[in-house]
Protein backbone atom coordinates (compact mmCIF):
# COMPACT_ATOMS: atom_id res chain seq x y z
CA UNK A 1 0.00 0.00 0.00
CA UNK A 2 1.25 3.47 -0.84
CA UNK A 3 0.03 6.87 0.27
CA UNK A 4 -2.65 7.17 -2.44
CA UNK A 5 -3.92 3.66 -1.70
CA UNK A 6 -4.11 4.52 2.01
CA UNK A 7 -6.36 7.48 1.22
CA UNK A 8 -8.58 5.35 -1.02
CA UNK A 9 -8.76 2.57 1.58
CA UNK A 10 -9.85 4.88 4.40
CA UNK A 11 -12.48 6.52 2.20
CA UNK A 12 -13.81 3.15 1.07
CA UNK A 13 -14.03 1.75 4.62
CA UNK A 14 -15.63 4.90 6.03
CA UNK A 15 -15.27 4.12 9.72
CA UNK A 16 -12.87 2.93 12.37
CA UNK A 17 -11.87 2.87 16.01
CA UNK A 18 -10.06 5.83 17.56
CA UNK A 19 -8.08 5.31 20.75
CA UNK A 20 -6.91 8.08 23.05
CA UNK A 21 -5.54 8.23 26.58
CA UNK A 22 -7.80 9.11 29.50
CA UNK A 23 -6.83 11.41 32.38
CA UNK A 24 -5.30 8.52 34.32
CA UNK A 25 -3.39 7.21 31.28
CA UNK A 26 -5.78 4.38 30.55
CA UNK A 27 -6.83 3.76 26.93
CA UNK A 28 -10.26 4.85 25.77
CA UNK A 29 -11.73 3.95 22.37
CA UNK A 30 -14.61 5.08 20.18
CA UNK A 31 -16.05 3.73 16.93
CA UNK A 32 -17.05 6.48 14.48
CA UNK A 33 -17.14 7.59 10.83
CA UNK A 34 -13.71 8.48 9.45
CA UNK A 35 -12.44 9.75 6.11
CA UNK A 36 -9.14 11.02 4.70
CA UNK A 37 -8.03 14.26 3.06
CA UNK A 38 -5.92 14.37 -0.07
CA UNK A 39 -2.94 14.86 2.27
CA UNK A 40 -3.61 11.51 3.98
CA UNK A 41 -4.89 13.17 7.14
CA UNK A 42 -7.68 11.32 8.92
CA UNK A 43 -10.80 13.36 9.75
CA UNK A 44 -13.70 12.70 12.09
CA UNK A 45 -16.11 14.81 14.13
CA UNK A 46 -17.08 14.68 17.78
CA UNK A 47 -18.97 16.56 20.44
CA UNK A 48 -16.75 19.25 21.95
CA UNK A 49 -17.75 17.96 25.39
CA UNK A 50 -16.92 14.31 24.65
CA UNK A 51 -14.23 12.52 26.58
CA UNK A 52 -12.18 11.88 23.42
CA UNK A 53 -11.86 15.62 22.80
CA UNK A 54 -10.85 16.21 26.42
CA UNK A 55 -8.28 13.46 26.01
CA UNK A 56 -6.88 14.85 22.78
CA UNK A 57 -6.65 18.37 24.16
CA UNK A 58 -4.56 16.97 26.99
CA UNK A 59 -2.53 14.49 24.92
CA UNK A 60 -2.82 14.69 21.12
CA UNK A 61 -1.32 11.26 20.54
CA UNK A 62 -3.88 8.95 18.95
CA UNK A 63 -4.15 5.46 17.47
CA UNK A 64 -6.71 4.53 14.82
CA UNK A 65 -7.71 1.20 13.30
CA UNK A 66 -9.65 1.20 10.04
CA UNK A 67 -11.11 -1.90 8.40
CA UNK A 68 -11.28 -5.46 9.68
CA UNK A 69 -14.59 -6.63 8.25
CA UNK A 70 -13.07 -8.07 5.07
CA UNK A 71 -9.87 -9.39 6.64
CA UNK A 72 -7.79 -6.29 5.88
CA UNK A 73 -6.81 -3.62 8.40
CA UNK A 74 -5.02 -0.32 8.52
CA UNK A 75 -3.38 0.46 11.85
CA UNK A 76 -2.37 4.10 12.30
CA UNK A 77 -0.71 6.37 14.81
CA UNK A 78 -0.65 10.14 14.66
CA UNK A 79 -1.08 13.53 16.25
CA UNK A 80 -4.58 15.00 16.52
CA UNK A 81 -5.62 18.64 16.49
CA UNK A 82 -8.73 20.75 15.96
CA UNK A 83 -7.97 22.59 12.70
CA UNK A 84 -9.07 26.18 12.21
CA UNK A 85 -9.39 28.54 9.27
CA UNK A 86 -8.34 27.22 5.87
CA UNK A 87 -7.14 23.92 7.36
CA UNK A 88 -10.59 23.29 8.83
CA UNK A 89 -12.23 24.19 5.51
CA UNK A 90 -10.14 21.54 3.75
CA UNK A 91 -11.01 18.94 6.38
CA UNK A 92 -14.69 19.89 6.26
CA UNK A 93 -14.80 19.48 2.49
CA UNK A 94 -13.25 16.03 2.72
CA UNK A 95 -15.63 15.06 5.52
CA UNK A 96 -18.76 16.26 3.73
CA UNK A 97 -17.66 14.61 0.48
CA UNK A 98 -17.64 11.35 2.40
CA UNK A 99 -20.62 12.01 4.67
CA UNK A 100 -22.98 14.60 3.17
CA UNK A 101 -25.66 13.50 5.66
CA UNK A 102 -23.63 15.16 8.44
CA UNK A 103 -23.69 18.65 6.96
CA UNK A 104 -26.04 19.95 9.64
CA UNK A 105 -23.86 18.64 12.45
CA UNK A 106 -20.84 20.58 11.18
CA UNK A 107 -22.86 23.77 11.59
CA UNK A 108 -23.46 22.91 15.24
CA UNK A 109 -21.21 24.94 17.54
CA UNK A 110 -21.07 21.96 19.85
CA UNK A 111 -19.42 19.75 17.21
CA UNK A 112 -15.73 19.95 16.34
CA UNK A 113 -13.71 18.46 13.51
CA UNK A 114 -10.63 16.47 14.43
CA UNK A 115 -7.65 16.07 12.09
CA UNK A 116 -5.10 13.32 12.63
CA UNK A 117 -1.73 13.82 10.96
CA UNK A 118 -0.30 10.34 10.62
CA UNK A 119 3.19 9.51 11.81
CA UNK A 120 2.98 5.75 11.20
CA UNK A 121 0.68 3.31 9.41
CA UNK A 122 0.68 -0.41 8.68
CA UNK A 123 -1.57 -2.30 6.30
CA UNK A 124 -2.39 -5.94 6.96
CA UNK A 125 -4.08 -8.40 4.63
CA UNK A 126 -5.26 -11.57 6.37
CA UNK A 127 -7.90 -12.75 3.93
CA UNK A 128 -7.95 -16.46 3.00
CA UNK A 129 -4.80 -17.14 1.02
CA UNK A 130 -3.09 -13.97 2.28
CA UNK A 131 -0.98 -13.28 5.33
CA UNK A 132 1.05 -10.13 5.09
CA UNK A 133 1.58 -6.76 6.71
CA UNK A 134 3.80 -3.84 5.79
CA UNK A 135 4.33 -0.26 6.85
CA UNK A 136 2.87 2.40 4.58
CA UNK A 137 5.34 5.11 3.49
CA UNK A 138 3.87 8.47 4.54
CA UNK A 139 6.44 11.21 4.83
CA UNK A 140 9.61 10.14 3.04
CA UNK A 141 13.01 11.39 4.24
CA UNK A 142 15.69 11.37 1.56
CA UNK A 143 18.63 13.29 0.15
CA UNK A 144 17.78 16.08 -2.25
CA UNK A 145 18.53 15.93 -5.97
CA UNK A 146 20.50 18.62 -7.78
CA UNK A 147 17.55 19.48 -10.04
CA UNK A 148 15.41 20.30 -6.98
CA UNK A 149 17.20 23.57 -6.29
CA UNK A 150 14.03 25.65 -6.73
CA UNK A 151 12.18 23.57 -4.11
CA UNK A 152 15.17 23.84 -1.79
CA UNK A 153 15.20 27.62 -2.31
CA UNK A 154 11.47 27.90 -1.53
CA UNK A 155 11.81 25.89 1.68
CA UNK A 156 14.82 27.94 2.75
CA UNK A 157 12.96 31.20 2.22
CA UNK A 158 10.02 29.88 4.24
CA UNK A 159 12.43 28.94 7.03
CA UNK A 160 13.96 32.42 7.00
CA UNK A 161 10.49 33.91 7.48
CA UNK A 162 9.87 31.83 10.60
CA UNK A 163 9.30 33.75 13.83
CA UNK A 164 12.44 32.19 15.33
CA UNK A 165 14.65 32.71 12.27
CA UNK A 166 16.65 35.47 13.93
CA UNK A 167 18.01 33.06 16.55
CA UNK A 168 18.07 29.98 14.33
CA UNK A 169 19.82 30.84 11.06
CA UNK A 170 22.95 32.76 10.16
CA UNK A 171 21.40 33.84 6.86
CA UNK A 172 18.65 36.45 6.57
CA UNK A 173 15.61 36.41 4.32
CA UNK A 174 16.73 39.64 2.63
CA UNK A 175 20.15 38.24 1.84
CA UNK A 176 18.75 34.95 0.52
CA UNK A 177 16.21 36.60 -1.76
CA UNK A 178 18.98 38.69 -3.28
CA UNK A 179 20.98 35.62 -4.32
CA UNK A 180 20.80 34.61 -8.01
CA UNK A 181 19.45 31.25 -9.13
CA UNK A 182 23.01 30.05 -9.71
CA UNK A 183 23.71 30.32 -5.98
CA UNK A 184 20.91 27.90 -5.12
CA UNK A 185 21.73 25.63 -8.05
CA UNK A 186 25.30 25.28 -6.80
CA UNK A 187 24.15 24.77 -3.21
CA UNK A 188 21.75 22.00 -4.23
CA UNK A 189 24.30 20.29 -6.45
CA UNK A 190 26.84 20.14 -3.60
CA UNK A 191 24.21 18.93 -1.11
CA UNK A 192 22.91 16.22 -3.45
CA UNK A 193 26.15 14.27 -3.97
CA UNK A 194 29.52 13.65 -2.41
CA UNK A 195 30.63 13.31 1.21
CA UNK A 196 31.25 16.90 2.24
CA UNK A 197 27.64 18.05 2.61
CA UNK A 198 24.22 16.42 2.46
CA UNK A 199 20.80 18.04 2.59
CA UNK A 200 18.04 15.70 3.73
CA UNK A 201 14.43 16.60 3.06
CA UNK A 202 11.12 15.26 4.37
CA UNK A 203 8.58 14.96 1.55
CA UNK A 204 4.91 14.85 2.52
CA UNK A 205 3.13 13.93 -0.69
CA UNK A 206 4.21 16.77 -2.98
CA UNK A 207 5.15 19.15 -0.15
CA UNK A 208 8.60 19.58 1.36
CA UNK A 209 7.78 19.48 5.06
CA UNK A 210 11.24 20.00 6.53
CA UNK A 211 14.94 19.67 6.04
CA UNK A 212 18.31 19.33 7.74
CA UNK A 213 21.79 19.68 6.30
CA UNK A 214 24.95 17.95 7.50
CA UNK A 215 28.30 19.49 6.64
CA UNK A 216 31.71 17.96 7.16
CA UNK A 217 34.24 20.37 8.61
CA UNK A 218 37.77 19.15 7.93
CA UNK A 219 40.65 19.61 10.36
CA UNK A 220 42.73 22.62 9.39
CA UNK A 221 39.80 24.51 7.85
CA UNK A 222 37.67 27.18 9.50
CA UNK A 223 34.03 26.74 10.43
CA UNK A 224 31.14 29.01 9.43
CA UNK A 225 31.98 31.27 12.38
CA UNK A 226 35.56 31.67 11.17
CA UNK A 227 36.94 29.51 14.00
CA UNK A 228 39.73 27.02 13.16
CA UNK A 229 38.62 23.37 13.12
CA UNK A 230 40.99 21.24 15.18
CA UNK A 231 39.57 17.84 14.22
CA UNK A 232 37.26 16.75 11.43
CA UNK A 233 33.62 16.62 12.47
CA UNK A 234 30.07 16.35 11.15
CA UNK A 235 27.81 19.31 11.97
CA UNK A 236 24.06 19.76 11.59
CA UNK A 237 22.88 23.11 10.20
CA UNK A 238 19.75 24.52 8.57
CA UNK A 239 17.21 22.59 10.67
CA UNK A 240 13.64 23.51 9.75
CA UNK A 241 10.24 21.82 10.02
CA UNK A 242 7.06 23.49 8.83
CA UNK A 243 4.72 24.49 11.68
CA UNK A 244 2.04 21.98 10.71
CA UNK A 245 4.54 19.14 11.22
CA UNK A 246 5.94 20.26 14.55
CA UNK A 247 5.16 17.82 17.32
CA UNK A 248 4.57 14.84 15.03
CA UNK A 249 8.06 13.34 15.26
CA UNK A 250 9.29 14.55 11.89
CA UNK A 251 12.30 16.42 13.28
CA UNK A 252 13.41 13.20 14.99
CA UNK A 253 13.31 11.35 11.68
CA UNK A 254 15.30 14.09 9.96
CA UNK A 255 17.94 14.11 12.68
CA UNK A 256 18.08 10.30 12.70
CA UNK A 257 18.76 10.41 8.96
CA UNK A 258 21.42 13.05 9.49
CA UNK A 259 23.03 10.85 12.14
CA UNK A 260 22.99 7.85 9.80
CA UNK A 261 24.64 9.84 7.00
CA UNK A 262 27.35 11.09 9.37
CA UNK A 263 27.88 7.55 10.68
CA UNK A 264 28.25 6.29 7.11
CA UNK A 265 31.00 8.88 6.60
CA UNK A 266 32.90 7.38 9.53
CA UNK A 267 32.06 9.88 12.26
CA UNK A 268 31.26 8.83 15.82
CA UNK A 269 29.63 12.09 16.85
CA UNK A 270 27.24 14.65 15.39
CA UNK A 271 27.31 18.22 16.65
CA UNK A 272 25.36 21.44 16.24
CA UNK A 273 25.18 24.96 17.60
CA UNK A 274 21.96 26.36 19.03
CA UNK A 275 21.19 29.84 20.32
CA UNK A 276 21.04 30.12 24.10
CA UNK A 277 17.52 31.55 23.92
CA UNK A 278 16.12 29.05 21.42
CA UNK A 279 14.42 26.82 23.98
CA UNK A 280 12.14 25.15 21.43
CA UNK A 281 15.08 23.96 19.34
CA UNK A 282 17.05 22.85 22.39
CA UNK A 283 14.12 20.74 23.55
CA UNK A 284 13.80 19.09 20.14
CA UNK A 285 17.52 18.33 20.03
CA UNK A 286 17.48 16.82 23.52
CA UNK A 287 14.62 14.53 22.52
CA UNK A 288 16.68 13.47 19.50
CA UNK A 289 19.63 12.45 21.66
CA UNK A 290 21.76 15.61 21.69
CA UNK A 291 23.28 16.83 24.96
CA UNK A 292 25.25 19.99 25.75
CA UNK A 293 28.99 19.45 25.32
CA UNK A 294 29.88 22.26 27.71
CA UNK A 295 31.24 24.42 24.89
CA UNK A 296 29.69 27.87 24.53
CA UNK A 297 30.56 30.62 22.10
CA UNK A 298 29.30 33.86 20.65
CA UNK A 299 28.46 33.73 16.96
CA UNK A 300 26.99 36.19 14.51
CA UNK A 301 23.48 35.71 15.96
CA UNK A 302 24.54 35.88 19.60
CA UNK A 303 25.39 33.45 22.41
CA UNK A 304 25.24 29.78 21.41
CA UNK A 305 25.92 26.44 22.99
CA UNK A 306 27.22 23.30 21.34
CA UNK A 307 25.21 20.08 21.56
CA UNK A 308 26.46 16.65 20.51
CA UNK A 309 24.93 13.28 19.75
CA UNK A 310 27.09 10.14 19.96
CA UNK A 311 26.72 7.90 16.91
Amino acid sequence: MDRAELIAYVRAQGDGVVSSLGPDGSPQAAYLPITATDRAELVFDARATSRKIANLRRNPGVAVVVGGRDGTTLQCEGVADLPAGAARDLCARAYLDAFPQFEASLSDDGVVLVRVRLTWARYGDYRPGFSSSAEVPLVVVRRIRADEWALARALRLDALRDAAAGIAFLETYERATAEPDEFFQDRAARAAAGDDVAQLVAVDGETWAGSVTVIVQRAGSVDYHGVPVERSRAVVVGVYVRPEHRGDGLIDRLLDSAAQWARDQGFDELSLGVHRDNARAQGAYRRAGFVPSGVTFTGSIGPELEMVRPL
